[in-house]
């Protein structure tokens, strides 16, 4: 039987087996390797890379997939930075004293209450404001 192959590139040559039907192609590692290093050149497609040796894109996609995952993996720029205690804490809620300022028709009444006694200063304003 002969086979006629119009789609046949010198590329081709380099796979073992012929193109029987219904059996895969298998194409030696340094093939692959060529292919993908041509898929990484700046301007270059991995579709019209594989269009040009007469192979699958999608046949190629997964030998950069697999070359990637062999690729030891890279370690994290992580530095670590020792924490220096900045100043004095803030002050919590209860230490910071509650600032109230009311408009009133002979002026403006400002109240400064202690932090820690909200409920006071509540009941103070219902009593100021009735």
């Amino acid at each position: 039987m002969v086979s006629t192959c119009f789609w046949w590139t010198p590329f081709q040559a380099l796979c073992r087996g012929s193109p029987v039907p219904g059996q895969r192609r298998s194409y030696p590692k340094s093939f692959k390797a060529q292919i993908v290093e041509e898929c990484t050149q700046p301007g270059a497609s991995v579709a019209g890379v594989a269009l040009s040796h007469g192979l699958n894109a999608n046949l190629v996609h997964k030998w950069i997939r697999r070359q990637q995952a062999q690729l030891p993996a890279v370690p994290s720029g992580f530095i670590p930075i020792p924490l220096v205690p900045s100043g004095p804490a803030t002050p919590s809620a209860a230490d910071r004293a509650i600032q109230i300022a009311i408009p009133h028709r002979t002026g403006k009444l400002s109240v400064q209450w202690p932090g820690n006694d909200p409920e006071g200063c509540a009941r103070f304003l219902r009593e100021l404001l009735k």
